[in-house]
């Protein structure tokens, strides 16, 4: 998983760009949640500064850190919601 620090990335599915990513926000979680492949493509759109958290510690933080779980859950919870407006306006 990768959380940005600095900087901004692109987000595409199927070569059509879906969103816009900068500081304090993730992207990479869900393959380390399920074990599934990757769901979208981020690319740099500026040089970047990114906190890189392996598998295990990802589950360890989940675990130990109850407000990042809270905070991690939020945000998928939006990203599905944005993805069903998009597709069922």
């Amino acid at each position: 998983a990768f959380i940005i620090v600095e900087g901004s990335a692109a987000v595409s599915r199927g070569g059509r760009r879906v969103a816009t990513l900068g500081p304090g926000e993730h992207f990479g979680e869900l393959s380390l949640l399920d074990g599934g492949p990757r769901t979208a493509t981020v690319t740099a759109e500026t040089p970047m500064r990114l906190l890189v958290i392996g598998q295990r510690e990802f589950h360890w933080l989940l675990d130990e850190v109850p407000g990042l779980a809270t905070k991690l859950r939020r945000s998928m919870a939006a990203r599905i919601r944005d993805v069903d407006q998009k597709i069922y306006p």
